[in-house]
């Protein structure tokens, strides 16, 4: 048999040991990244296992939903306004609104039903048991944990932005587009009757709607020539009572999240570091971190 050179034969070696160190290193990194991913998993299990058994059956659980008494109208567009700042300052609210696009058109009583009727449409599909100002006797008397939500204040603003649009080829050459905005704000009273422990919170939530830019950029790239033309989708007076509705979906969520975190507060071990703020999806019927998705606590 013919044998190989000594030289040749090292030189073999070292390389089938440099390929098994490179094999051995992938394996142990995606054995550490599969350790990582399980603890993780492991991490957010508590929160989602508390989450899943927090909110107990519904007769232990009643919720007052109160409606507000008025809507705030702001047209915040003042500038356009000519000889705005001579007007008798008890009059320029008025005025404002007489000459902003939208609001003057909004039937704020047509809003705030499609708000509330949504939220209370939304609460009862999660199998909330729902009172009004009118049924507060009944409420009282209901039993369980006594959860009020006092609607305090909701207002509507009209007003503009700027929509910017960034080459994704050179971040600073960009345009701005102003475009009509409508925002909703709202402010809840949150109360647990029947726990003289907890003091009243001011939660807080807000959404808009505004103008849609579709565009795209044209020119020469290369000379550094570039255009942006664009087509303007402006909001509507239908767009702004859909804004009534996505408000009203998405803040039923956030009532009954924060039912659910209270419940985990409640139900959690002495002792027990606080659980991460989650989030019940009713679509998708799962627990998770909800993040900013969530109410603002004023105070």
């Amino acid at each position: 048999m013919k044998q190989q050179p000594v030289r040749r034969l090292r030189q073999e070696m070292m390389n089938s040991f440099t390929i098994n160190m490179t094999r051995l290193k992938k394996s142990i990194q995606i054995l550490l990244l599969l350790l990582l991913l399980a603890w993780s998993a492991q991490a957010c299990l508590p929160g989602k296992r508390l989450a899943r058994h927090a909110v107990g059956p519904a007769d232990t659980i009643s919720v007052c939903l109160i409606d507000p008494v008025f809507l705030y109208m702001q047209n915040m567009k003042t500038w356009e306004i000519e000889g705005y700042d001579s007007i008798p300052e008890n009059q320029r609210d008025s005025v404002a609104f007489y000459n902003s696009l939208f609001l003057k058109k909004v039937d704020d009583s047509l809003f705030v039903n499609r708000y509330t009727q949504t939220i209370r449409k939304s609460l009862q599909a999660l199998h909330v048991r729902l009172y009004t100002a009118d049924s507060m006797d009944a409420f009282l008397a209901s039993g369980g944990q006594l959860y009020l939500f006092n609607i305090a204040q909701m207002s509507l603003e009209e007003y503009v932005e700027p929509v910017k649009k960034t080459w994704a080829l050179d971040t600073s050459l960009y345009w701005e587009i102003w475009c009509n905005a409508v925002g909703f704000n709202v402010w809840y009273e949150a109360s647990v009757l029947n726990d003289t422990s907890r003091k009243m919170e001011v939660l807080f939530g807000n959404m808009y709607v505004r103008d849609n830019v579709k565009g795209r950029f044209f020119g020469d790239f290369a000379a550094g020539d570039i255009s942006y033309y664009y087509n303007l989708d402006s909001i509507s007076l239908q767009s702004v009572y859909n804004l009534a509705e996505r408000a009203g979906q998405t803040h039923s969520e956030y009532i009954y999240d924060y039912i659910l975190n209270d419940q985990m507060k409640r139900k959690a071990k002495s002792g027990s570091p606080p659980a991460e703020y989650m989030h019940y999806d009713p679509i998708k019927k799962t627990y998770r971190k909800a993040g900013t998705h969530r109410f603002m606590v004023v105070k």
